[in-house]
């Protein structure tokens, strides 16, 4: 086994370099990526860390705009909109794509060539509402229970998200020959465990702000990336980098849902 797969210790230290990778690919954060060949497949264990880099500004947004007595579904509209600039919108972009591709063809190649085709159709604008809806209001109502906890809810989704994203990455082979995801690679079974290790982490560190309202969060966002990892093996045999991101966004939606569903009723 090559070295770099094996030695753990070996691994964790190409953190800080991962995670700038991870920024320069998975942001439009303008940041110079790390001097040395980026593999995908062993940088992805800290794409959950970059998206704590990400999340940064958003949480301090929604800090900043609630202090300021700005209405929570305000302020809380105002951190996701700035999670979608400093994204780029990529991970939206792959759930419009998979919506549109799934429920607009009846066949592999179609759905592959409508996922390729950048228009936005009807299912796609529908995934991208829904989706927007739930992240904006389920934060609103963690926001309006405690700003020190839609803060912390900010961050940790970012991280967590983007774990349980990774899980269906290594998941699944490439549904496509060609393409970002075939040149990426899939991510080995030490960039899972380090990726899965630091979302637990972020989820445990949420505990005392949220208490048991984690594990149901955890638990509802883990079967909806279930279910689209699922789906995506049915419908298209595989995955692809905008069934990567669509993962991203439905453990986003599922986390911030779960959080306020359990949370807030029990407050």
């Amino acid at each position: 086994m090559n070295s770099d797969l094996g030695d753990l210790g070996g691994r964790l230290s190409r953190l800080p370099g991962d995670i700038v990778d991870c920024l320069g690919f998975f942001s439009r954060i303008p940041i110079r990526p790390a001097e040395r060949a980026t593999e995908f497949r062993l940088a992805a264990a800290a794409w959950p860390l970059a998206g704590l880099v990400i999340a940064l500004a958003p949480a301090g947004v929604l800090l900043l705009a609630s202090l300021a007595g700005i209405p929570a579904v305000i302020s809380a509209m105002l951190a996701v909109a700035l999670l979608i600039v400093l994204t780029g919108a990529l991970h939206e972009d792959g759930l419009a794509d998979v919506a549109d591709g799934f429920g607009g063809a009846s066949d592999k190649t179609q759905k592959l060539a409508i996922m390729r085709d950048s228009r936005l159709g009807t299912y796609g604008a529908l995934a991208l509402v829904v989706t927007l809806i739930v992240r904006t209001f389920g934060l609103a109502a963690i926001l309006s229970v405690s700003l020190p906890a839609a803060f912390a809810a900010v961050l940790t989704v970012a991280v967590a998200s983007r774990s349980l994203a990774l899980a269906h990455w290594h998941a699944l082979l490439p549904a496509r020959e060609d393409g970002l995801a075939v040149r990426a690679g899939r991510p080995d079974w030490q960039a899972l465990l380090i990726g899965l290790a630091i979302g637990a982490l972020a989820l445990v560190l949420l505990l005392p702000f949220a208490g048991g309202a984690v594990f149901f969060a955890a638990a509802l966002a883990s079967l909806g990336v279930a279910g689209l990892t699922r789906l995506a093996r049915a419908q298209i045999g595989g995955h692809t980098g905008d069934t990567i991101g669509a993962s991203q966004q439905i453990a986003e939606a599922l986390l911030l849902a779960g959080l306020a569903a359990q949370w807030h009723g029990s407050a």
